[in-house]
């Protein structure tokens, strides 16, 4: 019985884990409700210790939501954190030119040789879309080969590259 348990335990962690990096306070009541639920169930099927320490999980869960310990952290970039910046401003994202229409179809991998081909001023869409592209792909290699320090003024130049193909392309 024990076995049952501690595997109903560890799959109660291992779910909550996503729930944690999410900060979706919200699902962990429904978890901790769960699991009380769960405990209630299984009362006389399983050693009343174990419903027990199943009770007390859901009571140090439950403080722990109250607490605010599920909740998500605020993103606070320090100054010189052009990454954190770029992400709180991007849902998270750094990278996130790719996912707007302004260069669709662009990547950091195919800037170089893409071309937009859709008829709305392609011409100078394709410049700033390059640009910006050129900037990210600085950014990657600059990464990889361990200088940090251009590697940010990459990135920032990448960011504002990319403000500059989206108000472009916004101003039809």
């Amino acid at each position: 019985m024990r076995i049952i348990f501690k595997l109903f335990a560890a799959l109660t962690v291992l779910s909550a884990q996503p729930l944690l990096a999410q900060g979706n306070g919200s699902t962990m009541a429904d978890t901790v409700r769960q699991l009380r639920i769960t405990a209630d169930q299984m009362e006389g099927k399983l050693p009343a210790e174990d419903i027990a320490e199943m009770r007390r999980s859901a009571d140090e869960l439950e403080k722990e939501y109250r607490k605010g310990a599920f909740n998500p952290l605020p993103v606070r970039a320090a100054p010189e954190d052009v990454a954190g910046r770029i992400a709180a401003e991007h849902n998270g994202k750094v990278d996130w030119l790719d996912q707007h229409p302004a260069c669709v179809g662009y990547g950091w991998e195919n800037y170089r040789t893409f071309r937009l081909n859709s008829g709305d001023r392609d011409d100078d869409r394709n410049i700033l879309c390059q640009r910006a592209f050129g900037h990210l792909a600085a950014y990657f290699a600059q990464q990889r080969s361990g200088d940090f320090v251009a590697s940010r003024s990459s990135l920032a130049a990448y960011d504002k590259a990319a403000h500059e193909a989206v108000d472009f392309f916004e101003r039809r």
